[in-house]
Parts: C-alpha cells; sequence; structure tokens
C-alpha cells in the first residue's frame, strides 16, 4: 500500500509541469489567438436596438450588427456567440472580458478612443429626433426646449441633449435603459421626443408609419465601429484589415440595403 502511494506521488509531479505548463500557454494566448484555437468569435451586443441587433419573433438575436458579426467571424475562421448585455454595462463587460469585441452600433468618440481601439467605421449615423405622427411642431433641436424628451441612457444621443443648455436636463429628460421603451412612451404620449440614431428611428418609422415621424433636424454624422480592448492590438488589426476588406468587395453596402434599403455605409 505504501508503495502504491508513493508511485501515485510520482504519477502526479510527473504531470504537475505538463498541467501547469498547458495553464500558463493558455494564460499567454491573446484574445486573437484563443478565437483561432476555440473557433469560437464572442461578441457583446445591446440586443434591443433594431435594426442593428434585437430579438425577432423566433427569439433569434438579428440585424444589422449581426450579419456583420457573422461575416466577420467567418473571416476569422470562427463561428459567432452573441452575449446579450445591457448598453449601460457594455464597456465594462468587454474590459473585464466577458466578450472579445463589442458590435452594437458604438459610435466612434475622442473619449471612447481613450479606452479602447476601435476598427472601423463601418457606417455612418446621425442623431435626429423622432416624434409622433402627425407631430409638425419640432423642426429643431431648439424646439426641445420645455418638452418632455427621452434618449437611451448612456449613448451618443444621451451626450448630445446634455450639451443643449436650452434644455433641462434633469427636469425634462428620461433617459431609458432601452430604447424599445422610449418608443413605447413616445406612443403612449408619456414624451414627446427621442433623440436617437438615425438608424433606428428610421426604422421604426419603417415599422410603425402610423405612429411615427423625424422632425428635420439632424446634427452632424457619426462614425460606427467596433470596440476592442487596448491589450488586443493583433485583434484590431485582423479586424480592420477584414472591415476594409467586406467594404471593397461590397458585403457591408448589402448588408445596409437589406436593413435600411440604401447603402449608408458611406
Amino acid at each position: 500500500m505504501y508503495k502504491k502511494a508513493i508511485a501515485l506521488v510520482l504519477l502526479i509531479a510527473l504531470f504537475i509541469p505538463f498541467l501547469s505548463g498547458c495553464s500558463l500557454n493558455n494564460q499567454n494566448m491573446t484574445t486573437l489567438e484563443k478565437i483561432k484555437k476555440t473557433k469560437e468569435f464572442v461578441v457583446g451586443m445591446d440586443n434591443t436596438f433594431p435594426p442593428m441587433e434585437f430579438t425577432d419573433d423566433n427569439n433569434n438575436t438579428v440585424g444589422f450588427d449581426v450579419d456583420l458579426a457573422n461575416e466577420i467571424a467567418k473571416k476569422l475562421g470562427a463561428k459567432l456567440k452573441i452575449v446579450a448585455v445591457d448598453w449601460s454595462g457594455i464597456q465594462s463587460a468587454l474590459k473585464s472580458k466577458k466578450f472579445d469585441a463589442i458590435i452594437s452600433c458604438f459610435s466612434i468618440t475622442d473619449e471612447r478612443k481613450k479606452a479602447f481601439n476601435l476598427a472601423g467605421p463601418y457606417l455612418y449615423i446621425r442623431q435626429v429626433i423622432a416624434v409622433k405622427k402627425g407631430d409638425s411642431s419640432i423642426k429643431s433641436f431648439e424646439d426641445l426646449k420645455g418638452i418632455k424628451i427621452g434618449v437611451q441612457a448612456n449613448t451618443t444621443g444621451d451626450s448630445a441633449v446634455q450639451k443643449m443648455k436650452f434644455i433641462n436636463y434633469e427636469k425634462d429628460v428620461t433617459r431609458y435603459e432601452r430604447i424599445t421603451d422610449a418608443f413605447n412612451d413616445l406612443n403612449i404620449g408619456r414624451i414627446k421626443a427621442v433623440v436617437i440614431d438615425s438608424v433606428v428611428a428610421y426604422y421604426y418609422k419603417k415599422q410603425n408609419p402610423e405612429k411615427f415621424d423625424i422632425a428635420p433636424a439632424q446634427l452632424e454624422r457619426e462614425p460606427v465601429g467596433i470596440a476592442l480592448r487596448k491589450e488586443d492590438k493583433d485583434l484590431y488589426n485582423e479586424i480592420q484589415k477584414i472591415l476594409d476588406q467586406l467594404k471593397k468587395d461590397g458585403t457591408i453596402a448589402k448588408i445596409s440595403e437589406k436593413w435600411f434599403g440604401e447603402d449608408i455605409t458611406k
């Protein structure tokens, strides 16, 4: 019995360096190397943001960004895995390595450039004002003064409204976790306008032409890109190269035409 115990201890000791080496190798792998090894590209999305990413009637996540992410995954030799996450926590979730990238209508700003590597842009959007059908009282952003408006929290639309000094942000602005809730409140009259990305506003108008319209006002266009952790430079370079290829061969334009009826990527 004693000899068997010694033999077992020696056997375990023999395998410890091997096991430690495997663990060390996994820890030392870059995110790109991990994707190549596991054949899985994990992407974070706020799937309540149609038509960019949303849940369809069959409980599948679909949308422009989903189609784009699938094309990128193919180029990486991997299968796409989507992690649904609220917009308010999506940046911290990327930093804590809950997924490999954010592909979720992520506007490229100077502030975000400090925190992430941002591949792209792959399309351009503008901030616009969604209103109820037939409401012609709002023609400019200045017309938002003194009325109840909605924004999605922590978006560029939210930031734009905060900078408008003529708006009483604390009193008149409702910040929503999900943009779907903002449009629901707009429909029933709890708020009078929603400041939102043009891609979402035009989608809601297209889907509900009897309910919603878009005011003439719009802000300057914003580039949209893919957020990656600062340390993942090799993955950033690879995805930037893939985006350039997908632009050149017309793939992104086709995805845009599918969801918007026109190419808005230029």
